[in-house]
């Protein structure tokens, strides 16, 4: 597999384009001037955030709230890269740490032979994170009887035989 290191990333988002029910998650990084939009599912997005916070609190790595906060308080929206604008679709994803506590993020195409990889610091990706579950959070309402996702005109529950749609 061809893996294109991208060294250090000035920018790493998480993020959706669209409406809940209809939308596209994405990563995005951003190194040496050039952007690199990766197609993802929620549940990847979810697990990245998830597992990278994780190991960053097994490690025992604090990170500097302000600079946590300024990362925040920057532009981590997803620039939608239009119809077949991304790279590739997401497949695995892999999280390592060096021995100077910053991360290295490979991300491999579920398609072919394509693959990046690229380094943050932990303040980069704990802002990631954030952001990233927060778009998660922020999707469609879960129906109480079937806890399956219910759009904005309710839904034909399986756990009511249908006959409830709300």
């Amino acid at each position: 597999m061809a893996i294109e290191d991208l060294g250090p990333a000035e920018r790493f988002v998480a993020g959706a384009i669209g409406e809940p029910g209809n939308r596209r998650f994405y990563l995005q990084v951003t190194a040496s001037g050039v952007t690199h939009t990766l197609l993802a599912e929620k549940q990847q997005v979810a697990a990245l955030a998830e597992q990278g916070l994780q190991i960053l609190d097994a490690r025992g790595i604090t990170s500097d709230q302000a600079a946590v906060d300024a990362i925040l308080a920057g532009d981590l929206e997803v620039i939608d890269p239009g119809v077949d604008g991304e790279r590739f679709r997401v497949g695995d994803i892999s999280i390592g740490m060096s021995e100077s506590e910053l991360l290295t993020i490979a991300v491999a195409s579920a398609e072919d032979d394509d693959g990046i990889r690229f380094v943050i610091a932990p303040e980069q990706f704990r802002a990631m994170a954030q952001v990233g579950l927060d778009v998660v959070a922020a999707g469609r309402p879960t129906c109480r009887w079937c806890r399956l996702p219910m759009n904005p005109d309710g839904h034909e529950c399986p756990a009511r035989n249908g006959h409830h749609r709300g």
